[in-house]
């Protein structure tokens, strides 16, 4: 891309930039942002795995703490019962 990229700059300063030259240095250019796209791709693929398994995660967290604070909310009915009847 490096040397494409000179080669271009020189034509463009000499005013000489014929199909061949353009062409080269398009092809150059396609070649050296295609690789990006795909490893930005694979990398955007990881990610979304990541946040699907962090999603995950986050709902059984929520559902298992939604589970402790209805046992809490059903023993402190008991205890409280308890209490009530025991005069204490």
């Amino acid at each position: 891309m490096k040397s494409a990229q000179s080669k271009m700059e020189a034509a463009l300063a000499r005013g000489d930039v014929d199909e061949r030259t353009k062409n080269v240095y398009l092809q150059q250019v396609k070649r050296y942002f295609s690789g990006f796209e795909s490893e930005a791709r694979a990398h955007l693929r990881t990610v979304d795995k990541r946040l699907e398994h962090v999603n995950q995660v986050h709902f059984n967290l929520s559902a298992e703490r939604a589970v402790a604070v209805r046992r809490i909310d059903a023993t402190q009915g008991v205890l409280q019962d308890i209490e009530r009847v025991s005069g204490a």
